[in-house]
């Protein structure tokens, strides 16, 4: 039996529930920055996934409205497209009455391509692109580039699979900071869903749930403690440096690995765990981490992102690794 099947038979029990291995990278750059690079981040998932059949049939259309739509040939030339051309310019040289102006400005992305499995029959598969406003000033707003794969991935392939997967796509990719982990996945009633599985997620710390810190928002800050911990400057420069990492971090499961361009990637075991309170798996190398990283996670959390929780109980959630 694999170690992850008690994980599955509980996303059995609930269809609009699944875990997943989530891959996530926020970004300091616009559209107009990235453009170059996402071809080859897409055609990365692409040729780690090949092997499953049907894992992306369904994508959305995010310009006027939310609007699925079939995965043709001529589907997929026109995302293609999207990705390596940058449409708009600056929003300084815009007009402020002008109608794009205020769409972009209330929607608060540039760009959006997301890639899914069916909608009544999700895979587990997903690609999502979404890129900051591009404005001329500075902007401490992120992009966020983020792919999963279902959790039958890890059984059929392995972690290893997984970690070459997300090393692959961080390669190209000039990230603040990223993670890989468990994470759950909704495909719709997220909010009525979180409420019913509580007593499951406060079990199993490992489980990650997206959505909780918003790239608009993270700035230099960290979202929360994973699997796989990838950090660029200036954030990696403000912990201490890999080497004041390691000299911190004692726990046997964690490697500290440096990679190109100031970067590094923090990993806490060989593989992803979800860790089980009740059995007496507290996820050590996840905690002592957490203590370590504390000053850079994501200080505020949004309480409305938890519907059905108290305050109290979403701020001991969002600190389970630490009090």
């Amino acid at each position: 039996m694999s170690r992850y099947s008690p994980l599955q038979h509980f996303a059995n029990q609930l269809p609009r529930v699944q875990l997943v291995v989530r891959i996530v990278f926020y970004l300091r750059h616009d559209h107009r920055a990235l453009a170059p690079l996402m071809q080859q981040v897409l055609d990365v998932y692409l040729r780690h996934i090949e092997n499953d059949a049907n894992t992306l049939t369904t994508g959305y259309d995010f310009d006027l409205r939310e609007e699925s739509f079939p995965l043709t040939a001529a589907a997929w030339e026109d995302i293609r497209k999207q990705l390596e051309t940058p449409r708009i310019g600056f929003l300084e040289d815009m007009e402020e009455d002008s109608l794009w102006f205020r769409i972009l400005t209330k929607r608060a992305f540039e760009t959006w391509v997301l890639l899914t499995g069916d909608t009544f029959d999700p895979s587990g598969y997903e690609f999502s692109y979404r890129t900051r406003l591009p404005w001329r000033e500075t902007s401490s707003e992120l992009s966020e580039v983020s792919v999963s794969v279902p959790l039958r991935f890890l059984a059929d392939h392995g972690p290893d699979k997984a970690r070459e997967l997300a090393l692959a796509l961080a390669a190209p990719l000039p990230f603040v900071t990223g993670h890989t982990g468990l994470s759950l996945s909704f495909t719709r009633g997220r909010s009525r869903l979180l409420s019913i599985i509580k007593d499951n997620l406060f079990r199993h710390p490992g489980w990650g749930v997206p959505g909780v810190a918003t790239a608009l928002r993270l700035g230099n800050h960290i979202d929360d403690v994973h699997w796989l911990n990838f950090l660029g400057p200036p954030v990696l420069e403000a912990v201490g440096g890999p080497q004041a990492l390691r000299s911190r971090l004692s726990d046997p499961d964690t490697t500290v690995e440096e990679l190109s361009g100031g970067r590094a990637l923090i990993s806490l075991g060989a593989a992803p765990l979800a860790g089980n309170t009740k059995l007496d798996e507290p996820l050590p190398a996840y905690r002592e981490f957490a203590r370590v990283l504390e000053p850079w996670l994501y200080p505020d959390l949004p309480f409305t992102a938890f519907d059905g929780f108290t305050e109290e109980e979403a701020r001991r959630w969002w600190r389970r690794f630490l009090d």
